[in-house]
């Protein structure tokens, strides 16, 4: 049997009260939504930019991997696919699909289809995804979302690293790699290990020097500094209006017969600048043949030798010590190794900002090929580049 409100008054607030609980479920499903645009929103733009780093890392690894077939070593697709599925995993993403690319960009290869890498791979472009769940969107029915990014990363033969339309000047001393201590105990010291890689503006704000380093020039050491000739005029010259040239690496630069000990204060005008330096890893009596340092006959040591230098490295100057009688300032705070004794009577103290061991990459095979061309000078050095 049907039953109806006992008067038409009670009715219309049976009805009123459906119509306000209706709107307020509109209202609620609308804050809702709000908030799962602002929380799930702003969640998502994180999730993707962590997809976005593990497509870039993942795309540098398998880069990483053809670089070195490029160097003769013995690597193979799963090669690939194991330092790009390692990427992945430590950025918390999956892999979606990634291919070999030619240096025009063209797809050559699979990556995942087994057996070599393609001969004519000259880089990987790589595509990551990400599975996250919601957290108020949930309510609406949407439990998850998902994040996609691609990268592209090349591999090859270093190119220049200091354009001369950057105008890039680079101080006419190197340091070895590794550079040496001169407490006698010969000990190497490494950037990134002995001595930190500080950001710029971390450099700038390190009042207390807890991430200065203090770079020993032992005059005793075996190669452990070298004053180079940059074609700039004589060494002071060089200092206070260096070279506005591009330099390919790696390269070799001969020493400068200048007085060092004369140049102390044109090289302190750079205090508080940050100077590029070259690093050497080899000298050599004359410039081999072949380019390589592995067939120098005579590395000599003193005057008058070649540099070989394969990286840069970013300082940001605090003070050169560099008239040979400075033990006591390149003992002590700030900064860090103490140069020690047997002849560590002078040195750089400063920060150390950036290494350079990667930059612009060309086809490997057409530098190669290349020998002494001006493109590239010398046997390439190999590198990556992250394009995309």
């Amino acid at each position: 049997m049907l039953s109806f409100p006992a008067s038409a008054s009670a009715w219309r607030r049976d009805r009123e009260r459906g119509q306000a609980l209706v709107v307020l479920v509109v209202v609620l499903t609308a804050l809702l939504a709000a908030g799962a645009m602002i929380i799930d929103g702003g969640n998502a733009m994180a999730e993707q930019r962590g997809t976005q780093n593990a497509a870039d890392a993942a795309a540098l690894a398998g880069a990483v991997v053809v670089a070195e077939k490029f160097g003769g070593q013995t690597l193979t697709d799963s090669d690939v696919v194991s330092a790009m599925d390692d990427a992945y995993t430590e950025n918390g993403s999956q892999g979606n699909g990634s291919y070999y690319i030619d240096y025009n960009y063209n797809v050559v290869g699979t990556v995942g289809r087994g057996g070599s890498i393609p001969s004519e791979a000259g880089g990987i472009r790589a595509a990551g995804t990400r599975t996250f769940d919601t957290f108020l969107a949930g309510a609406l029915g949407i439990n998850s979302w998902t994040a996609n990014a691609s990268a592209t990363a090349m591999a090859g033969a270093l190119r220049s690293v200091c354009a001369a339309t950057d105008g890039c000047g680079v101080m006419p001393v190197t340091f070895s790699i590794p550079i040496t201590s001169c407490d006698g105990s010969g000990r190497p010291l490494r950037l990134g290990v002995d001595w930190p890689l500080v950001g710029l503006d971390v450099a700038k704000a390190d009042t207390s020097g807890r991430y200065e380093s203090i770079v020993p020039l032992c005059k005793n050491g075996p190669g452990g500094v070298g004053w180079l000739d940059m074609s700039c005029g004589n060494l002071r010259d060089s200092i206070e209006d260096p070279c506005n040239a591009s330099f390919d690496i790696p390269a070799w630069l001969h020493t400068s017969g200048g007085d060092v000990n004369n140049v102390d204060s044109a090289v302190n005008s750079y205090d508080d600048q940050v100077i590029l330096i070259p690093m050497f890893d080899s000298t050599c009596r004359d410039v081999p043949s072949t380019g390589l340092p592995a067939d120098c006959t005579d590395p000599g040591s003193g005057d008058n030798l070649y540099y070989h230098i394969p990286r840069f490295a970013e300082f940001l100057l605090d003070r050169a010590y560099i008239q040979g009688d400075n033990n006591p300032e390149c003992n002590q705070a700030p900064g860090s190794p103490l140069t020690g004794g047997n002849g560590g009577t002078s040195c750089f103290k400063g920060w150390f900002v950036r290494y350079i061991m990667q930059g612009k990459v060309g086809n490997f095979q057409a530098c190669s090929d290349a020998g002494g061309s001006a493109d590239c000078l010398h046997e390439p050095i190999l590198g990556v580049q992250l394009v995309q």
